[in-house]
């Protein structure tokens, strides 16, 4: 899991002047609040469509390795800085080490979680609904923000004392309807309930381009899956 989680500096390396060239308009300012407008994005690149606190001002491939996919959306920056923006990645971990949070035991799910928890300072994670679809069929993922404060441990286990990070992100990675592996950090200077809040609505959209070549489930399509059964 840690290969989705790349490090903020990676993300840092597409700030061109190039990038910022291509989109030929006014940017935002890093003091005013971003205003959830709900605009559309469609990806030219992956095809998915995702609703936004506001159109890009910069969309990049921020990942080196050719075999990962997904895009860095940026909403708002001060120079190189993020002010806040959204990471999306494609395929972003293996349907064979991560249960399915729709199908598998709950004991599984659990203990998935706690390895988690164990292995990484996280201040908040657990498994959420994360969209709703029309016929009410619920699609859960995991949900989680990193720490403010990280304590540091010796060889033994004992804590020495913590350290205070820069800047804290959220994750949430899920199964879209049509079982691809997706990933959506926040990333952003001021982790605040407003930006988070907007964050959370901008996941609850979010539709893969093979989600969207599958017809709208029904009530009756599920009462004709049993029949069949």
């Amino acid at each position: 899991m840690r290969k989705i989680f790349l490090l903020m500096t990676l993300i840092f390396t597409f700030m061109t002047a190039t990038a910022f060239a291509a989109e030929n308009e006014t940017q935002p300012n890093q003091n005013q609040p971003i205003q959830n407008s709900s605009y559309e994005y469609t990806s030219e690149v992956y095809g998915f469509k995702i609703n936004c606190p506001a159109k890009p001002t910069v969309v990049v491939n921020p990942f080196e390795d050719p075999k990962q996919k997904g895009e860095l959306l940026v909403f708002a920056n001060d120079g190189m800085k993020i002010i806040y923006g959204y990471q999306i990645m494609i395929d972003a971990f293996d349907t064979k080490t991560v249960p399915d949070f729709n199908k598998d035991k709950k004991k599984v799910i659990d203990a998935y979680i706690e390895k988690l928890k164990a292995d990484n300072a996280y201040e908040f994670i657990g498994l959420e609904t994360v969209a709703r679809y029309s016929n009410g069929k619920e699609n859960k993922g995991v949900v989680l923000f990193t720490a403010k404060e990280i304590e540091v441990k010796d060889d033994n286990g004992e804590v020495e004392g913590t350290l205070t990070a820069d800047e804290q992100t959220a994750f949430t990675f899920f199964r879209s309807r049509s079982g691809r592996c997706i990933s959506i950090q926040l990333i952003t200077s001021d982790f605040n309930e407003d930006n988070i809040i907007d964050y959370r609505k901008s996941v609850a959209t979010y539709r893969d381009a093979t989600d969207l070549s599958m017809p709208p489930e029904t009530d009756n399509d599920k009462k004709s899956k049993k029949k069949k059964k």
